[in-house]
């Protein structure tokens, strides 16, 4: 009976232990990444405060000069578009990096410069480090 117990203590323990990893790749045994996926968006409206829901985005992380798959840039709510999240966690170093969005709809456009990192050592989560929330596109 002991050593079955030690068994499963072991196999728990080794569990656990993955599990807190599974975030990051950064192989150190004291991260323990959280299990929320963090997604950050931009919400572009028109001079009259009015969500655009038609706005073509392109990302670029100046850095390294790669258009960012588009991934799933899905409206969450009227206007608001996903810019960055935590399956990019390989596109953005932990010193940070300038991400350049530029939007284009009907023939105008507007282009503003975000900040997102994965901060060492554990890499678990995308942050925002600066740039608006909020782009008004007249």
């Amino acid at each position: 009976m002991r050593l079955s117990h030690s068994r499963t203590l072991i196999a728990a323990t080794s569990l656990l232990s993955a599990g807190s990893l599974a975030c990051g790749d950064s192989g150190l045994a004291d991260c323990a990444c959280t299990e929320e996926f963090r997604t950050y968006t931009l919400e572009v409206v028109d001079g009259l405060g009015q969500p655009l829901n038609d706005v073509v985005l392109t990302r670029t992380n100046l850095r390294t000069g790669k258009v960012l798959d588009p991934g799933w840039l899905g409206l969450l709510q009227d206007g608001h578009y996903v810019v960055a999240d935590d399956g990019q966690l390989d596109e953005f170093s932990g010193d940070g990096d300038v991400l350049r969005v530029v939007g284009e709809r009907n023939g105008q456009s507007f282009t503003v410069d975000l900040t997102f990192a994965v901060p060492e050592p554990c890499r678990c989560h995308v942050e925002r480090l600066s740039g608006p929330a909020r782009v008004v596109m007249n």
